[in-house]
């Protein structure tokens, strides 16, 4: 038990370090040996956890993701309108980007892995499900837009999330996420809220925006 104990702290300390790594100088520029150094272990330590770089981003981004999911999850179970969670919980996702290294990572390998990973692939269609309940409830609540399904609904929003960040890490390394996001909703309310639910979204959104206008981004 003692062992096992031992092995998991040397797996999340390999993890911690190589999401460092891959954020401070890129994926492709970040070699083994580069976190071993890192880590202080040995080759053959790393190799009994992780068979090659891949792998360990793959671990990475499923630990991120699943982490966003369990958030996500959570907000989606309130007893809140539906729409309401929906805007709750792209501010959860910013928060957990804005403080949780791996959780800001693991987006970061999404777009880098793409298509040959199907860790990524997994990422995506999680919170795309989990945001098309939420789009469903909304529009059996009656305020989701007519003519929107919720499945375009919640691709929207993902893209969105997905977009608003590398738009964020890219001029501000991330800082300036929740304004960002809190601006791109103001836009897609109008074309996702319905006309009688309008109002009330506008305003949640700019109590919500306040609520988590939090402090600088923890690197």
């Amino acid at each position: 038990m003692v062992r096992q104990a031992r092995s998991e702290v040397t797996r999340q300390k390999i993890i911690d370090a190589a999401a460092d790594l891959f954020t401070e100088q890129g994926y492709g520029a970040t070699g083994l040996g580069d976190i071993i150094d890192r880590v202080g272990v040995t080759k053959g330590a790393l190799y009994y956890h992780f068979d090659c770089k891949e792998s360990l981003a793959r671990a990475i981004v499923a630990g991120g993701a699943a982490a966003i999911t369990k958030a996500f999850a959570g907000i989606s179970v309130a007893p809140a309108p539906a729409f309401e969670n929906m805007i709750h919980g792209v501010f959860v996702v910013a928060d957990m980007v804005r403080s949780d290294k791996q959780a800001r990572t693991a987006l970061y390998l999404t777009r880098v892995l793409g298509e040959s990973s199907d860790a990524a692939s997994e990422a995506y269609d999680g919170w795309r499900q989990l945001l098309s309940e939420q789009a469903a409830q909304a529009q059996q609540q009656g305020d989701l837009r007519d003519g929107v399904a919720p499945a375009a609904a919640a691709e929207l929003v993902l893209a969105t999330i997905l977009g608003v960040e590398l738009l964020s890490r890219g001029a501000s390394g991330g800082a300036d996420l929740t304004e960002r996001l809190a601006s791109t909703w103001e836009v897609l309310l109008p074309a996702l809220a319905s006309p009688e639910a309008l109002a009330f979204f506008k305003e949640y959104l700019a109590r919500e925006s306040m609520r988590h206008a939090g402090p600088a981004l923890i690197i």
